[in-house]
């Protein structure tokens, strides 16, 4: 079910308390050399929750865009992933479902009830697909699942962010 539809997800009016900041390279190259470790929650590849974003400006994706469109609009708003690994030129070998990367701080200054006062968020591919993550710098690679209200409002978050175009046209095309 596209996010925008899922009955527990926040409409795009809810995380208007949301501040989002691109993590700079040099950041995650001295968090790596520290020996730490990032590990994410795939939200679209949760089977409990059975979520995907559609990158489409109809609620029913009757005209999806495919994986393009957001990693240009990303682009345009962030530069280049920041991830050494996902840069231009580097070797791809060791590459798998996932060519692009961003890694953002989010930080949420409504009611700390509902969600965690800041959080790390990744915006990728998944299997050509659109997906975001919500990830924890960590000791060590092992596996974790985020709360729902997080994880949902991750993707939503991250949908938001690629959904709107940023204006250039090219080809008599807006992208």
């Amino acid at each position: 079910m596209d996010i925008r539809n899922y009955p527990e997800a926040p409409d795009f009016s809810e995380l208007q308390d949301i501040v989002v900041e691109s993590i700079p390279q040099a950041e995650i190259e001295a968090r790596r050399a520290d020996g730490d470790v990032l590990v994410e929650d795939n939200v679209r590849e949760r089977d409990d929750l059975n979520v995907v974003a559609y990158i489409s400006g109809e609620r029913d994706a009757s005209q999806t865009d495919n994986i393009g469109i957001p990693y240009y609009r990303l682009t345009q708003l962030f530069g280049t992933p920041q991830f050494p690994e996902l840069q231009a030129g580097e070797d791809i070998s060791g590459r798998t479902d996932a060519t692009f990367k961003y890694l953002f701080r989010v930080t949420y200054k409504g009611n700390h009830d509902e969600l965690p006062t800041e959080w790390l968020m990744t915006i990728h591919d998944s299997h050509v697909r659109f997906a975001a993550s919500v990830a924890e710098w960590r000791d060590e690679a092992t596996a974790f699942t985020a709360d729902s209200k997080l994880a949902l409002t991750t993707y939503t978050l991250a949908l938001q962010l690629v959904l709107e175009p940023v204006e250039c046209v090219y080809e008599e095309m807006l992208f």
